[in-house]
């Protein structure tokens, strides 16, 4: 079970590092529907084609783990991404996380230890 778990703290990972990027990518920006912004700003924007690989990445990963592994518990596990969310937004972002938010996460890793040792 370690191993599956370990490969699904890889696969939310990548997801949630990808929405890092996506964030990264989005800042700044004003829209403006029109193909040159459009070619400029979101084509050609290295952190959307890191968000986007990663995103493919993460997927293919977790078809894999579907083949490998039952749902009833890897998809629960999927739940980690939300930490790695809140932990990025704290690190990198220098957001503010409550005590709510950190009780949240130690609920989640309760959850998911309680899952793995099914």
């Amino acid at each position: 079970m370690i191993t599956m778990v370990l490969l699904m703290l890889l696969q939310t990972a990548m997801l949630a590092f990808s929405q890092v990027a996506l964030k990264l990518a989005m800042e700044g920006l004003h829209w403006e529907w029109s193909w040159s912004f459009i070619w400029h700003n979101v084509i050609c924007n290295a952190w959307l084609m890191i968000a986007v690989a990663l995103m493919i990445g993460a997927n293919l990963f977790w078809l894999w783990m579907l083949h490998k592994y039952p749902l009833s518990q890897v998809y629960p596990l999927t739940s980690l991404g939300f930490i790695f969310g809140m932990l990025s937004g704290w690190l990198i972002f220098h957001e503010q996380v409550g005590f709510m938010q950190w009780l949240g996460v130690m609920l989640i890793i309760a959850g998911c230890i309680c899952i793995a040792k099914v």
